[in-house]
């Protein structure tokens, strides 16, 4: 039986297909598949590299289905953030922020510890 478990804040992968520089992280994929000609199968591999810059840039979003939960929550966040918008809670003043409810609900499988269990982690880490 396998279990999972969530990480909380940011992560590092340790790979020697994965550099980290102060602007960016450049990572080298191997997409490895298969090429059936007849009765002959033939494995390919494509050499691929990915280059993520580490400043997060501008976001634009098309909104299809405005007047729905998702579409009408998001403006009001955009909304929110754009005046700067805080409310008192039991846990204190809280500040609108970007983060809206599906990224805040949602995870991202990172993969599998070493027993084979699944690891998450929160959208928002990502």
């Amino acid at each position: 039986m396998s279990s999972t478990h969530s990480l909380e804040g940011n992560f590092v992968v340790e790979s020697d297909k994965c550099t980290y520089t102060a602007d960016s992280i450049v990572s080298d994929y191997t997409y490895e598949t298969t090429v059936v000609e007849g009765n002959v199968i033939k494995p390919v591999e494509t050499k691929m590299q990915f280059k993520t810059e580490r400043k997060v840039g501008k976001t634009g979003v098309m909104l299809v289905g405005l007047g729905g939960n998702n579409g009408s929550t998001c403006v009001a966040g955009a909304i929110a953030n754009k005046l700067g918008m805080t409310w008192d809670t039991k846990e204190g003043t809280q500040k609108a922020n970007y983060w809206g409810s599906m990224m805040m609900a949602s995870t991202v499988k990172l993969g599998n510890d070493a027993r084979g269990n699944a690891v998450f982690t929160p959208m928002s880490n990502v």
